[in-house]
C-alpha cells in the first residue's frame, strides 16, 4: 500500500542494515525468493524454458545473480547468465552472488560492448524467458550504448520477460523511459511499489506488479515521513467498516447540493444519485424554482429545494440566505457541476465558500469560479475538497492540461499544501492529495468510464462520505476507489468503452459491502 521514490527507498534499506542489522545479503536473498516465487505465478512453465538472465553492474545484477541460482536449485531446464558489463565491475552483495554462481556452474557469458551486438544477440534471441536484471531504480541518465540495444531488441522477443524492481531505462519516480526501457510481462518490485510504477507511462512496462517483502520494517515508513499510498482494498477496508445497528438516516448524514441549470439538470440527478448510492442517509438538491418539476420526476429518493433564479435559469444570489439556512446543521455540501458561469450564481458560489456551513465539495463551474479567485479557498471557514479533471486542474493554476499530465502528482501535491484543501485530480491513476503531505493513488477505473457525467457521480460520492463522518482525505479516497471499482465490477474486462455514469450507481453498494467485509465480490 505504501509508494516511494527511488530515494525513499534507498533510505529505507539503508535503516533497515544499518539501524535494524539485517544485512543486506539477506535483503537481496528475500527479494530473490520473492520474485522466483512471483515469477512463477506469471509464468507457470517457466521451469521448463531455456532461462536467460540479462545483468549490469549494480545490485539489479545480484538480484539477477540470485534469481539464477534459485531457478537452477529448483530444476530449471536450463539456466544462463549473460553480463552486459565485465563482472570485475561487480561490488558487494552483488559481487558474492556472482562469486557463487561461478562456482555452483551455472553458465556465464560476459559480453564485450566494443564487439558487434548482432554477433553476441543469438544467445538471448534463442531464450524461452528473459530475466531482466540490467539496469535498477537509481537510474538517472539516458540509456546508452550496448544497453540500450538490449533493451530495444528484447521488447521485440516473442517470450516473457521478468523484470527484477524494475524494468531496465523506467524512471522510478516519473515512470518516463530514460530513452529507452524494457516493456515486462511482470515485475516484481522490492520492499515497496515505486510512484513511476502506477502512473503513466511506467505502468504501460510493469505488465503484472507485485511488490515483494524482502524484510523491512513495517514501522520504517512511517518513521521516513513516507505519507504515499496506494488505494486498494487491503488499505480502505481498514477504514469502512459496517454500521452499527442503530443507524438511521438521520444519523447517516445528510448532504445538501448545488447543481444544475437550464440543460444540466442530468449533473444535479447524477451527484444526488452518486451520494444517495454511496451511503448518505438524506441528500437535498437546492434547483432553480422552474427546474423543480423536472427534478421531481428524476429523483425518488433525493429531496428538491427549489430556489431564486437567474433569467438563465440557473442559481440566483438571492437564495443565499436560505441555502445557508437550511445548510447549516447539515454534514456536508456539494456544488458546481452544472450551475452555469452566470455572473449572479458566480457571486452566489462566492459567497456559499467563503461562508460554507459545513465541508465543502467543489467541481466544474465551481473550480472554474474558484480559478478566478484563489484566495476564495483560504477564506473557506470549512474544510473543503475539489475535484477537477485536468483541463480544470490547468486553469486553477494557469498552466495547460499536457503540463498537468506531465506532472500529475507534483500538480496536486503543491496545490493542495498551498491552499489547504484537499485536492482530488482525476483522470487514469487519479491522484488525491492532501495538505499534510498525504498522497493517494488511485488503481481502479477503466477506459469505459470517459464518459459525460462520471465526474458528478464521484462528486456525490465523496460529499457522501464527508457526510458519514469521514475526515476529508479518506471521504476522497473512499469515493475514488469506490467509484473506479464499481465502473470495474460493471463493465470490466468486458468492453473499454460505451459505460454510462448512472449504469455504475447500482455497483456501489456492493463494492462498499465487499470492503466492508460483508458479502460478495466486488
Amino acid at each position: 500500500m505504501i509508494v516511494v521514490t527511488a530515494a525513499e527507498m534507498a533510505g529505507l534499506d539503508r535503516s533497515t542494515i544499518e539501524e535494524i542489522g539485517i544485512p543486506g545479503i539477506v535483503l537481496m536473498e528475500n527479494a530473490a525468493r520473492g520474485a522466483a516465487a512471483f515469477f512463477l505465478e506469471a509464468v507457470p512453465d517457466l521451469l521448463k524454458r531455456r532461462i536467460i538472465v540479462l545483468a549490469g553492474t549494480g545490485n539489479n545484477a545480484g538480484d539477477g545473480f540470485a534469481l539464477a541460482r534459485i531457478f537452477r536449485d529448483r530444476g530449471a531446464k536450463e539456466v544462463q547468465v549473460v553480463c552486459l558489463r565485465s563482472p570485475e565491475r561487480l561490488q558487494g552483495d552483488a559481487l558474492t552472488n556472482f562469486r557463487i554462481l561461478e562456482k555452483i556452474g551455472v553458465p556465464v557469458t560476459v559480453w564485450d560492448e566494443k564487439r558487434d551486438f548482432l554477433e553476441q544477440w543469438p544467445v538471448v534471441r534463442d531464450s524461452g524467458a528473459v530475466i531482466d536484471a540490467i539496469l535498477g531504480t537509481g537510474l538517472r541518465s539516458e540509456v546508452q550504448g550496448l544497453y540500450r540495444e538490449v533493451i530495444d531488441a528484447v521488447n521485440e522477443l516473442p517470450v516473457p520477460i521478468l523484470a527484477v524492481d524494475i524494468p531496465s531505462g523506467l524512471d522510478a519516480g516519473s515512470g518516463k523511459p530514460l530513452g529507452t526501457a524494457v516493456k515486462a510481462t511482470a515485475t516484481a518490485t522490492f520492499g515497496f511499489v515505486k510512484v513511476g510504477q502506477i502512473i503513466e507511462p511506467g505502468s504501460d512496462y510493469v505488465g503484472q506488479l507485485r511488490a515483494v517483502d524482502i524484510g523491512i520494517p513495517p514501522e520504517l515508513p512511517e518513521k521516513h515521513g513516507i505519507k504515499r499510498y496506494r488505494l486498494t482494498e487491503e488499505l480502505l477496508s481498514t477504514w469502512l467498516h459496517p454500521r452499527p445497528p442503530g443507524t438511521h438516516k438521520g444519523t447517516a448524514g445528510h448532504v445538501t447540493v448545488l447543481a444544475g441549470s437550464r440543460g444540466k439538470t442530468g449533473a444535479a440527478t447524477l451527484i444526488c444519485l452518486g451520494a444517495a448510492h454511496a451511503g448518505s442517509g438524506l441528500v437535498t438538491l437546492f434547483i432553480p424554482s422552474s427546474l423543480n418539476s423536472i427534478l421531481e420526476v428524476k429523483l425518488t429518493e433525493a429531496m428538491t429545494f427549489p430556489i431564486a433564479e437567474t433569467e438563465e435559469q440557473s442559481p440566483s444570489s438571492a437564495s443565499l440566505s436560505a441555502i445557508l439556512e437550511f445548510s447549516k446543521d447539515k454534514q456536508a455540501f456539494a456544488m458546481g457541476p452544472g450551475v452555469s458561469l452566470h455572473p449572479d450564481t458566480q457571486t452566489l458560489v462566492r459567497e456559499l465558500i467563503a461562508r460554507a456551513p459545513c465541508p465543502m465539495v467543489l467541481d466544474a463551474d465551481a473550480l472554474t469560479i474558484v480559478s478566478e479567485d484563489l484566495s476564495l479557498l483560504r477564506r473557506c471557514p470549512k474544510p473543503l475538497v475539489l475535484t477537477p479533471h485536468p483541463g480544470e486542474m490547468a486553469r486553477l493554476i494557469q498552466s495547460s492540461p499536457h503540463a498537468v499530465q506531465e506532472n500529475r502528482i507534483e500538480v496536486a501535491s503543491d496545490f493542495s499544501r498551498k491552499h489547504g484543501v484537499v485536492l482530488v485530480l482525476k483522470g487514469f491513476r487519479t491522484i488525491v492529495a492532501a495538505p499534510d503531505g498525504r498522497l493517494a493513488i488511485n488503481s481502479t477505473g477503466n477506459p469505459a468510464m470517459a464518459s459525460g457525467g462520471m465526474g458528478d457521480t464521484l462528486t456525490g460520492m465523496v460529499a457522501s462520505f464527508l457526510g458519514q463522518g469521514f475526515e476529508p482525505f479518506q471521504a476522497a479516497c473512499l469515493g475514488v476507489f469506490i467509484h473506479g471499482a464499481a465502473a470495474d465490477r460493471r463493465i470490466g474486462n468486458i468492453a473499454s468503452r460505451g459505460l454510462q455514469a448512472s449504469e455504475i450507481l447500482d455497483e456501489i453498494p456492493f463494492v462498499i459491502g465487499h470492503l466492508e467485509g460483508c458479502r460478495g465480490e466486488a
